[in-house]
């Protein structure tokens, strides 16, 4: 597994502390199911944060990057209930970099923001890439389907 660069995640950090917000309207956080799976690229070292827009919409992007694989990704997320505790819709553009070539394509996922406590939350979502040509994780031309359960801080 290669490991991020000191100086990107602190720009992501600064971008998503700098920018304005209502309270609890940010998140930071860590994708644990695809950083401790082995079959995701040998293990993919991530980040993904999120800004609050409206009520129940928020900015979403993320970083994943593993030994053979970068995938980054920004879309919208919509809260079918309360902002950062209730079900989610999520859909956007994936920016898929290979060593067997660069692709672009669509994501899109169904899950649960929980608010743990004040500043902690955790995300569970099924999600689906789509549009991607080159072979990821074995499967060429086909729809990606993954599981994500991430720990996020939300400020």
């Amino acid at each position: 597994m290669k490991f991020f660069s000191p100086s990107l995640i602190i720009a992501l950090a600064v971008v998503v502390f700098a920018l304005p917000g209502q309270a609890a309207g940010h998140g930071i956080g860590i994708d644990l199911i695809r950083l401790l799976d082995e079959n995701q690229d040998g293990g993919m070292l991530n980040i993904h944060g999120q800004i609050k827009v409206a009520d129940d919409i928020a900015l979403c992007a993320g970083y994943a990057k593993g030994d053979e694989a970068v995938l980054s990704d920004v879309g919208l997320k919509y809260y079918l209930g309360p902002y950062m505790n209730s079900l989610f819709l999520q859909a956007g553009i994936c920016f898929f970099r290979h060593d067997t070539g660069n692709d672009n394509g669509f994501i899109g996922a169904f899950g649960l923001d929980y608010k743990l406590m004040q500043h902690l939350a955790f995300s569970s979502a099924f999600r689906i890439i789509t549009g991607v040509d080159h072979e990821y994780r074995g499967y060429p031309e086909s729809p990606i389907f993954q599981a994500a359960f991430s720990l996020m801080l939300a400020f």
